[in-house]
């Protein structure tokens, strides 16, 4: 996952607007054709395709959501989510095919002057709204690097001051660490959806992350998605 992840930050740097990955991951050991992935990897790498311009379960064995039980009821919410996001996500992809700007940027891209960014290979921007930072440790823990700016955390609506490193971060399996750039506004599908055919345009809302946003359970997404 996090090999992955490195792949697809340099492809983004190198002019490619999109980015294509198999949640969660092709192949595996100790048997690299019948591997199957624990749940918690199965979480933590859906969470993350949640933020990339393409999601899709796919590898050398069965890899549909339905294929582990254990952890279904999960992945269902973050799908939710994914579904949500389309308008954010078409959003981002239009800016990628009009600037370049790919849809999964390294933190150098927009702060090629904080020596810090040039080392961080584990953590992103989707689009010009969210900070993501994946779990890659079985633990759940980890530290993450706020750079400069204003933001706030995507479940309690803290506002958070940047420049700092987040040590020893701890997310239970069904959260991980993400965080919006402060007076972001972020166009959402506010309802429930099993596919974008049933999307209707007049029905796409604006998400808010100023100071009227106090957490993501009060939010117009909070109502039919359970992150907690």
């Amino acid at each position: 996952m996090a090999g992955s992840l490195r792949g697809g930050l340099h492809l983004g740097l190198s002019g490619f607007a999109f980015w294509s990955h198999d949640v969660p991951g092709f192949q595996g050991i100790p048997s690299f054709m019948n591997s199957r992935p624990d749940s918690d990897l199965y979480i933590r790498w859906t969470q993350m395709g949640v933020f990339t311009s393409h999601l899709r379960y796919h590898g050398t064995t069965p890899r549909e959501p339905y294929e582990y039980p254990k952890v279904a009821s999960m992945t269902r919410e973050w799908l939710k989510l994914r579904y949500a996001l389309i308008p954010y996500l078409a959003q981002a992809g239009k800016q990628a095919i009009g600037s370049g700007f790919a849809v999964l940027r390294a933190l150098i891209f927009h702060h090629e002057k904080d020596p810090i960014c040039w080392s961080i290979d584990d953590e992103f921007y989707c689009g010009d709204a969210f900070l993501v930072a994946p779990v890659m440790q079985a633990n759940g823990i980890r530290d993450v690097y706020l750079p400069s700016g204003e933001w706030v955390d995507f479940y309690s609506g803290e506002i958070l001051s940047g420049g700092v490193w987040l040590k020893s971060i701890y997310s239970p399996l069904a959260r991980m660490p993400l965080f919006v750039k402060r007076n972001s506004v972020v166009p959402v599908y506010a309802e429930p959806v099993q596919c974008t055919g049933e999307m209707k345009s007049g029905k796409v809302q604006e998400l808010r992350f100023d100071h009227t946003y106090t957490g993501f359970s009060n939010s117009v997404l909070g109502r039919f998605i359970d992150l907690s």
